[in-house]
């Protein structure tokens, strides 16, 4: 049953998300990214119905449509990405592994959506792709995050980087930490298999701008780190 299940995702899943992902890029063109966003926004949340997967939302403290914040999550899956932009509250863009931007669609869509690509294996690249996204910080969005800097493979966060923390600190911008479970169990790095089931997202208490001013790269990232460890629950 499950490699069936797994069948159905990859195909119907796969010809919805690549359907809708392609009617974003032309409404992108005609109208605008954010214009374009409660609209994909819509769309998106009926792959997690197809995918007969339920989502269940729960926010520490109100999250301001007006303000500019850094969203910092685990990495899980490649299921990451979409239920951050379907439940983040507010249009966000996102810094994301640069080879995502030769995928077939999906990567001009989010070229066109205003990600900022991250050569994850060159250290330069990746400080100027965090110059990039305090620009973005602190004129435009919100940016969306996955500070291990790729998915787990075991279900337990990997070591932090230090470059998000110091972006946050040098673009004075609030930090909100989101922990998401039950993600692992239906699909991981290393496995093609999908599993049904239920998935928990967490939004903690938010690091005011002045919070994270009070301490250095090294202790922030641990608090941050440890405030997302505490929001993941065993589903």
């Amino acid at each position: 049953m499950k490699y069936l299940y797994t069948a159905y995702v990859w195909i119907i899943g796969g010809l919805y998300f690549f359907l809708i992902s392609s009617i974003a890029i032309l409404l992108i063109y005609l109208i605008s990214a954010k214009k374009t966003y409660p609209i994909y926004n819509f769309l998106l949340k009926g792959l997690f119905k197809i995918m007969f997967v339920s989502v269940k939302v729960e926010y520490a403290e109100e999250i301001e449509k007006n303000t500019n914040y850094l969203f910092m999550s685990n990495h899980v899956s490649l299921l990451d990405a979409p239920l951050m932009f379907v439940y983040i509250p507010q249009f966000v863009n996102a810094l994301e592994a640069q080879e995502h931007f030769s995928w077939p669609i999906y990567g001009k869509l989010i070229k066109l959506w205003g990600n900022i690509p991250v050569n994850r294996k060159n250290a330069k690249s990746s400080y100027t792709s965090m110059l990039k996204a305090k620009d973005v910080l602190k004129d435009r969005n919100s940016v969306i995050i996955f500070p291990e800097g790729g998915r787990t493979v075991n279900g337990k966060m990997k070591r932090f980087k230090k470059l998000p923390f110091h972006l946050a600190k040098d673009a004075q911008v609030p930090i909100v930490p989101i922990g998401m479970s039950g993600v692992f169990s239906l699909n991981h790095k290393g496995s093609i298999l999908v599993r049904p089931g239920k998935i928990k997202i967490k939004f903690g208490e938010i690091y005011s701008a002045e919070k994270v001013q009070n301490y250095s790269d090294d202790e922030l990232m641990e608090k941050v780190k440890n405030e997302i460890d505490s929001l993941i629950e065993f589903l």
